[in-house]
Parts: C-alpha cells; sequence; structure tokens
C-alpha cells in the first residue's frame, strides 16, 4: 500500500531516536513492499542525500516556526493529491496538527506514531523560565498534541510505558493503541570482526575499561548523575573511562561539573558523533548506559548497543526497564540516583555480576528487534484501519 508519512527532522543534521526511527522505518517499509511518501522539515533549501522517498518541506527563507507548520501543511495537502496514499501515517503531533481530517478523503485512516509527550519533555528540559511561563506553554502544546490525537484512527507506540501516557494524559482509548517496538538495523549494528584493533585506534589501552553512552544532552536523560557516579567508580578502578556521546543545551555545564569533580582524565564528553562513529564506540565499549530519569519511550540506544554485542546497564523507567527485564534484570540499577548507578557499575567492574555474553546481547535483539517483524506488524494496524473506515463508511 502507499502510505504517507511525516516526521521531525533529518536524523544527519538532527541525531535523535525519532528521526534515526524516522528514516530507519521509511526503508523497512519499502523493503516490505510498501510505496512510501516521507516528509521531513530540515534546513531551508537542503537536498537529502537520500534513495528513500523523502521530501524537505521547509523552503528558502522559512525559518520561523509558523512558517514551518504552513509550509509542512502544503507539502502534505500535495502530497495527498499527488501521491494518493491510502494510508497517513504522523510521527510527530505538531506538523500533523494543521492537517484536518476533513483534509483527507474519507477512506484514509490516520494511523499516528506517538513517540513521546512533546508538551511534558519540552516542560521539563525548558530552563530559565518563570514557572506560569512553562505552564502556558506546557497547556498550548498539550493542547495542539490533543487536536492531532482526537482525529487519529489508531495509535502505534513502542512501549506498554508511552500507551500508558497515551491513556492516562490524553485519554486516548486503549482499544485504538498498538504496542509495536522499535527496531535496529542488524546488519550496521553489529560486533567488530576486530575489537581489539578497533580499540586499539580509538586509544583505549588493553588494561582500561570502556563505558560509553549516547545520549541528547539534556536534563531528563540524566546524564548528570552518571559524571557524579563516576567519583564512585573512580575511586575503586582509576583505570575505567566514561565517553559521553551527543550534545544539547546541558553540555557546557555538565562539562564544568567534570572539571569541578577532577574527572577529566575519566570522563569525556565526544559531542556529536557521526552514525559511523556511533557504532564503532558501542562495539568497542565493554557497556554501554542508560541513565535516563523520565520519559523513555523506547530505548533505540539500548538495543543498538545489544545488537553490537555490548551489555547496557539502565535505570528501571519506561523502555529501558521493559527491555532490560526481559533480557537480563541484572542490567537494570535499583533506581535512577548516582549513588546506585555507580555501586552497580563497580560491581559489574569488579566481577560480582553474571553478565550476559556478547552473542547473547546480539541474540535478544535479533529475536524480538528486527525491521521484518515491525513492518508485519506495523502492515496489520493499517489494514485494520482501513477496514474499521469502510465499515464505518457503510454505516452511514
Amino acid at each position: 500500500m502507499k502510505v504517507l508519512t511525516t516526521g521531525l527532522g533529518w536524523n544527519e543534521l538532527q541525531p535523535g531516536g525519532l528521526n534515526r526511527y524516522f528514516v530507519d522505518y521509511n526503508r523497512a517499509l519499502r523493503e516490505h513492499g510498501h510505496a512510501e511518501l516521507g516528509l521531513v522539515v530540515a534546513d531551508p533549501g537542503m537536498k537529502l542525500e537520500t534513495s528513500l522517498n523523502v521530501a524537505n518541506t521547509v523552503d528558502y527563507g522559512q525559518g520561523s516556526l509558523l512558517a514551518r507548520i504552513r509550509s509542512v501543511r502544503k507539502f502534505t495537502l500535495e502530497a495527498l493529491e499527488s501521491f494518493r496514499p491510502d494510508v497517513f501515517n504522523p510521527h510527530f503531533a505538531l506538523y500533523a496538527s494543521m492537517i484536518s481530517r476533513q483534509a483527507l478523503p474519507e477512506h484514509i485512516p490516520i494511523v499516528t506514531h506517538f513517540h513521546g509527550p512533546w508538551a511534558m519533555e519540552s516542560k521539563i528540559e525548558e530552563g530559565g523560565r518563570s514557572p506560569l511561563f512553562r505552564e502556558a506553554r506546557y497547556l498550548l502544546k498539550k493542547q495542539v498534541e490533543q487536536v492531532t490525537y482526537r482525529r487519529s484512527d489508531s495509535f502505534i507506540v513502542l512501549s506498554e510505558y508511552f500507551r500508558d501516557i497515551l491513556t492516562d494524559h490524553y485519554g486516548v482509548d486503549r482499544r485504538k493503541i498498538h504496542i509495536i517496538p522499535g527496531a535496529v538495523e542488524h546488519d550496521r549494528f553489529k560486533p567488530h570482526s576486530d575489537r581489539d584493533g578497533l580499540r586499539t585506534r580509538l586509544g583505549i589501552r588493553t588494561d582500561q575499561r570502556l563505558l560509553f553512552c549516547a545520549r541528547r544532552i539534556v536534563k531528563r536523560m540524566g546524564i548528570d548523575r552518571l559524571i557524579e557516579a563516576m567519583r564512585m567508580v573512580a575511586d575503586h578502578y582509576p583505570e575505567a573511562l566514561l565517553f559521553i556521546a551527543g550534545d544539547g543545551p546541558m553540555r557546557s555545564e555538565y562539562e564544568r561539573r567534570i572539571d569541578i569533580l577532577g574527572l577529566s582524565g575519566q570522563v569525556k564528553m565526544l559531542g556529536r558523533v557521526s552514525n559511523e562513529e556511533l557504532v564503532e564506540w558501542y562495539q568497542a565499549a565493554d557497556y554501554s548506559i542508560v541513565p535516563t530519569i523520565t520519559l523513555e519511550g523506547f530505548g533505540l540506544v539500548t538495543i543498538e548497543s545489544l545488537a553490537c554485542g555490548t551489555p547496557v546497564f539502565g535505570t528501571p523507567y519506561g523502555g529501558t526497564k521493559e527491555i532490560l527485564s526481559r533480557f537480563t534484570p541484572e542490567l537494570l540499577f535499583e533506581e535512577g540516583t548516582s549513588e546506585a548507578i555507580g555501586r552497580k557499575l563497580i560491581d559489574a567492574l569488579g566481577g560480582k555480576i553474571a553478565l550476559p555474553t556478547r552473542e547473547a546481547c546480539r541474540e535478544h535483539v535479533l529475536g524480538r528487534y528486527t525491521w521484518g517483524s515491525v513492518t508485519s506488524a506495523v502492515t496489520d494496524v493499517f489494514k485494520e484501519a482501513q477496514e474499521k473506515r469502510r465499515r464505518e463508511a457503510v454505516h452511514r
């Protein structure tokens, strides 16, 4: 079938779980036999280097948020006319909010991917604002989200955690929600054929243990707690290293904190890394760490690391808890405090925890988180939504 998808940003310019998922998802739809047309927002005038049928919806001079939203609406309406999709499948509520139900042919269902509560995330991450201002912005953004969700025929979420947020915070009927976990490109995210050689090339000595964390550098990701935990780790294992990949508004503050704690020899912030470099860091690491405090809807980084054969330690929240508890619960921190993180890492480095083998990590992903299984499940949701539209049309 023909699927019109609308996302957020282009992953090469704006790294992040949603954007990476969107690119891989559109590729998987094509490989499954669907005709896909994806619409994203990139830098004005930028040509997307991809073989996918993905278009940049922003023209030159369209810098403001309102202009971008209007541009997305214009391109979406044009795509409905020219592409004639069977399903409209938005992945970001803001850019879908301008597409009314009346703008769509009656037979086309809206199947919305819910990647997270945009309003709640913004409220947590926005700093330097008065509580009254943050609350007003939160309510406005939530209203925009609800406009989109009221029109949707069905929803796809990546975890039970996000299903519960949709029902509890947005009032969505649970019967409309389908849980289909994320997936990983397992041909790209895989163990390195010469891991020792890779570590040597990256400057990691044989006596050093490498911990790796790839996160957007914002408050809710818990990076500050992981840095604090490294004080405890360094006291027991001064040769242990923590490399943190990613960028964001809290980066400068966390870099200062590393210096204040005297951890500049143990902790390094890498900034933004390329997709190729990201794979190599997963492959080289002894463990990956996911210290997110809240709103971890799935945890794509968790299965990316596992696919590379590297065990992942994570906080017992959201999607991270769901993935690791079904694999090896021992990989979960007791809680999200720096003390709990530090204690678990010290035990792991000291050999006091029975960790899964690198082979077992990869097998867990191959058995549960592949794009083949995802697209089959998504196709079933599309068909069900189409059939429901047809039945409703008959009874009108």
